[in-house]
């Protein structure tokens, strides 16, 4: 046979069954086509020279990783049912005289026409689609539109090119092996092979059970940010295996339950509809537990990241309660001094007269703030403890006087003033955040540090300070009765850490009358600020200059490309749950249209049948809506811990963006099974 013959009955072939090629040519370009979006914003320079852009380079090329993985997966999960519906004919062709090789090189041309047409629909539709992804990431970090469509070029089309075109080939290895170890009695027989009735695999049941239940119980239980981000991936991980396992061996166990139930079972509505995925469950279940593993996927990606970019104007005002810190120190033979908060202040008024902003107040915040581990009521330094400790043990503490304290009352109003008079060996006790949970719900009366016990006299319930760590360790502010107490508690923890000890800050907090006036001008105000202090001070200092329009770029960065990343991948992932959907639909219809035209034949009516029908596939496709709806609930609270790493404090924020998202899926995912489901119907009648 001539290569020109070979490409002729490739491409009658791919004609005669586009009911199935152009699904997976769609879904292919698809994902090249998001590949292709992610590498091009990954090495886009003026994207990420764009206001809030540092951040992208690294997203994007994480995004394409996960695309990747994803394209491996999907390729050979279609690859592999294109061939179960092609063995029949493949293997008619080798009963009618064609040898194998010349049926693996129809086959090769098959992958061949494939290949390029979707890579080709690919890279077009990554070329449209780019621009308007750059102006989707322009306006999530609102900065100023790139324009232009300089990023066309070689380098970002060859690569994702190549890393289909590796995909393909090896979809194509892999069947080419296939048809050279089949007789040809099981490629004829290969589209019709049957399932026997399965057995319960107990031992995959009981492991799903305990997986599952771990992964669960992680998520639950987990008691501090610091220790979700470090137990999370161990969680995902149980929770993926724990649904195949249990919907291989579990599923099958509760089918056999359900025909047990002889009221239940023997029914017409149902009996069809159980004994038939009783039947295919073995070889469905694994692709049901895929759908239900993307479905979660799509809830978590989204609502959370939908959570944190809605939570920035939240997370700033937690961290920033006022929109400058600033501290400074010279430095002489490695000694620190602290520049008084006076002078710095004065630098601060002369930069604002210049300027024209107008400062509302200026605080001065003199604190120490050290690490320990809490037990028992009492504050051990780090040296101290032997054999390890939990992170949920790790607490800081934010020290004042109580002569800061008292000048801090007094611009309170007059109703919330609280004095303090302190001895010696009396402290505040103040709790600032305890996101471990169960430390210090039962407030100390006593409290050991640095080996001095004192006695809690005053609990209060505001401190006028900030902690910026507030939301990943326990945090609590304790006021002393004066300087020379703070010194001793300064020296211990100097003597156990070294060179790692805590020194005093002393810094001053600015509050702006116009907040939106000096974030205009912020880089100006704050380098003026700089050149000033280096002025007055010619020597070598250190310092601090922490403002809230800083850290709103860096959020909008961080968290605007989260959130593109999300909606992506989310899309993603809905997509290859969709193309699962789609080809279990005409898989089972196939299966099923023999089977059903008996059931109308004996005298089934087509209404009863249709119902029949229906009842199977609710049964079938909502089960990985609802695994995915548990799966999101029991991982709720340790996201929410885990947002708290990201400064996203707003549960009640999380919950509504959870919500909302699943339901906007469940509508979703209820109209694609309604449009797949018509497929199936017009296959069985």
């Amino acid at each position: 046979m001539s290569m020109k013959l070979y490409s002729k009955v490739a491409a009658s072939n791919i004609k005669k069954n586009a009911r199935l090629y152009i699904p997976r040519i769609l879904a292919e370009a698809g994902l090249l086509g998001c590949f292709y979006i992610m590498i091009t914003l990954a090495l886009d320079k003026k994207l990420a020279e764009a206001f809030g852009g540092a951040y992208l380079s690294v997203f994007m090329v994480i995004g394409a990783v996960i695309i990747g993985l994803l394209s491996l997966i999907l390729i050979l999960y279609v690859n592999s049912f294109l061939m179960k519906q092609r063995k029949h004919e493949y293997g008619l062709y080798n009963v009618l005289g064609m040898e194998k090789k010349h049926v693996i090189r129809v086959l090769f041309y098959e992958s061949f026409y494939t290949s390029c047409i979707s890579i080709v629909i690919g890279i077009i539709f990554g070329i449209l689609f780019y621009k308007l992804s750059s102006l989707l990431i322009c306006k999530l970090l609102k900065g100023a539109i790139v324009t232009g469509f300089y990023y066309i070029n070689a380098g970002t089309i060859v690569l994702p090119v190549i890393a289909f075109m590796a995909l393909d080939g090896l979809a194509y290895i892999i069947n080419s092996f296939s048809i050279r170890l089949l007789k040809p009695v099981e490629l004829l027989a290969g589209q019709h092979t049957g399932e026997r009735e399965p057995k319960i695999k107990w031992v995959l049941f009981v492991l799903g059970i305990l997986c599952l239940g771990a992964g669960y119980v992680i998520a639950i239980t987990v008691k501090s940010p610091l220790s979700a981000m470090g137990m999370f991936f161990a969680a995902v991980f149980l929770v993926i295996f724990g649904t195949y396992f249990l919907f291989v061996a579990g599923t099958i166990f509760i089918l056999k339950c359900l025909r047990s139930n002889k009221k239940y079972y023997y029914n017409k509505n149902h009996m069809p509809a159980v004994s038939g995925l009783l039947f295919r469950m073995k070889r469905n279940a694994v692709g049901l537990a895929s759908i239900a593993i993307l479905a979660t996927g799509v809830l978590v990606m989204i609502s959370t990241t939908v959570s944190l970019y809605s939570g920035i104007e939240d997370s700033l005002k937690w961290q920033y309660p006022r929109e400058m810190y600033f501290n400074a120190s010279e430095v002489n033979d490695d000694i620190s001094a602290p520049i008084p908060a006076e002078k710095l202040e004065k630098i601060v008024r002369d930069v604002a007269d210049e300027k024209g902003i107008e400062i509302k107040t200026v605080e001065r915040q003199s604190n120490l703030y050290v690490s320990y581990i809490y037990r028992d009521e009492r504050l051990y330094d780090k040296t101290e403890i032997m054999g390890g400790y939990k992170p949920e043990e790790m607490t800081g503490v934010l020290y004042i006087t109580s002569d800061l304290y008292n000048f801090a009352q007094n611009r309170e109003e007059a109703s919330t003033r609280q004095k303090l008079d302190l001895d010696k060996d009396e402290i505040a006790f103040c709790r600032i955040a305890t996101p471990a949970g169960g430390m210090f719900k039962k407030l100390p009366e006593t409290l050991t540090v640095g080996g001095k016990e004192y006695k809690v006299k005053e609990y209060l319930e505001r401190f006028p300070i900030e902690a910026g760590m507030g939301q990943l360790v326990n945090t609590i502010g304790i006021v002393v009765s004066d300087e020379q107490v703070l010194d001793e508690i300064y020296r211990a923890q100097k003597a156990a850490y070294g060179e790692y000890a805590s020194e005093y800050d002393d810094r001053i907090a600015v509050s702006f009358v116009d907040e939106k006036a000096v974030s205009a001008v912020g880089d100006e105000f704050t380098d003026e600020i700089t050149n000033r202090l280096r002025t007055e001070y010619p020597g070598e200092i250190e310092y601090l200059l922490d403002t809230k329009w800083d850290t709103a770029e860096s959020f909008l960065g961080l968290y605007g490309n989260f959130l593109f990343l999300g909606i992506l991948l989310g899309f993603v992932c809905m997509f290859s749950a969709v193309l699962i959907i789609y080809y279990k639909q005409i898989s089972e219809g196939y299966e099923d249209r023999d089977r059903f035209q008996i059931m109308e034949k004996i005298g089934m009516e087509q209404r009863e049948v249709r119902k029949t029908i229906g009842s199977q596939l609710i049964m079938q496709f909502f089960l990985p809506l609802i695994t995915a709806g548990v799966h999101t609930a029991f991982a709720f609270p340790i996201l929410s811990k885990l947002l708290k790493v990201l400064m996203l404090s707003n549960t009640g924020l999380f919950i509504i963006c959870t919500v909302i998202t699943f339901v906007v899926f469940a509508i979703a995912y209820g109209i694609i099974y309604m449009m797949t489901a018509r497929t199936y119907y017009r296959i069985v009648h």
